[in-house]
């Protein structure tokens, strides 16, 4: 479907602006020039890893799709339990390569708690959440295929709603998330599943949605830099989380517009190379984040030209790499 190569694409490429706003963010006091381009930037698209989610539910939780449970885990889980190791061991180097360079090299129990933790780099605890998704798959199908409009309604909402008090108490209470990593696509079922629902779901008012848009992202800057003043940690954990009352509505509104944009993004088949090498970026851009973070370019000229021009070298770089892993028999395999 062309509005989901779409939403890959523009979802993909929030994420590497994402991080690349973060540096400047994280870099600059609260309050300032700079700091406040940041907050901008990334608060516009906190939306990116929730529209991932809802896009893996939307293709993953059709029930007329009939395949038996062996069968299911060994097309999915192949599919993400190779990436997984591979790339968990490769930034596990990369760590231990950018602390000997800076002269602090992590201990080999720290790398591995890492990996235990779900967090050998910061990008990969979106593969082992949706690990857990994939394994309910066949079951949350079941549930769905039964479900009146009205109860289906009913269990969404529901599941937001236990999601975000539950994240408001980890993020108000100083805790992160769930120590063990198991446990962390509990919290993404709500947006597993209205991911599917949206698809199906044949209403659009375009306005409304922008106004949604709009209103939970301005309430999201403004309360990022609130609590920034009081407090970071809750700051970091809350306002910006995907999870939070501000982003959960925009993060919806964003996946129904769109839903309605049926027009490729380049010309149809160079929008589905580029959806297709959307996980492979994913997975490949934090190199380039960081070594172009290590020139000094992000930070040596105004935010506000450097955020977006990094974030297209960036996402170049990594798209063009994850091409050239396309054609490597082996290493296809692991993006």
């Amino acid at each position: 479907m062309i509005w989901l190569d779409n939403a890959r694409i523009v979802s993909i490429f929030a994420v590497v602006l994402l991080h690349v706003a973060a540096i400047i963010l994280s870099g600059n006091s609260i309050g300032t020039e700079y700091w406040w381009i940041g907050n901008i930037s990334s608060t516009l698209v906190r939306w990116c890893v929730p529209v991932f989610v809802m896009i893996s539910g939307a293709l993953l939780l059709d029930p007329r799709k009939q395949e038996s449970l062996s069968i299911f885990y060994s097309k999915r889980l192949s599919k993400i339990l190779i990436p997984i190791l591979f790339w968990s061991i490769f930034f596990s180097c990369w760590t231990f390569l950018q602390g000997f360079i800076d002269g602090e090299p992590p201990t080999y129990i720290k790398l591995l708690g890492n990996l235990l933790r779900g967090l050998p780099y910061g990008h990969l605890w979106f593969l082992y959440m949706i690990l857990g998704l994939y394994l309910f798959v066949p079951f949350l199908r079941i549930v769905f295929k039964d479900l009146k409009k009205k109860e289906s309604d009913f269990l969404i909402i529901s599941a937001f709603t236990m999601a975000s008090i539950n994240f408001i108490y980890m993020s108000f209470h100083g805790v992160g998330g769930s120590v063990l990593f198991i446990n962390w696509f509990l919290l993404y079922i709500p947006f597993f599943l209205v991911g599917y629902f949206i698809r199906k779901d044949s209403r659009s008012n375009k306005i409304l949605l922008w106004v949604t848009f709009a209103s939970s992202s301005l309430i999201t800057l403004i309360g990022y830099y609130f609590v920034s003043t009081q407090d970071t940690s809750i700051a970091d954990a809350y306002f910006h989380g995907y999870l939070s009352i501000t982003v959960v509505p925009m993060s919806i509104s964003v996946m129904y517009l769109l839903k309605s944009w049926n027009t490729p993004i380049f010309n149809e088949p160079v929008s589905k190379k580029l959806s297709s090498l959307s996980f492979g970026i994913y997975l490949i851009h934090p190199i380039f984040v960081e070594i172009l973070n290590k020139t000094g370019y992000i930070k040596a000229i105004h935010p506000a030209i450097s955020i977006p021009s990094a974030t297209v070298i960036i996402f170049a770089i990594s798209a063009v790499v994850a091409w050239i892993f396309c054609k490597i028999p082996y290493l296809s395999r692991t993006i």
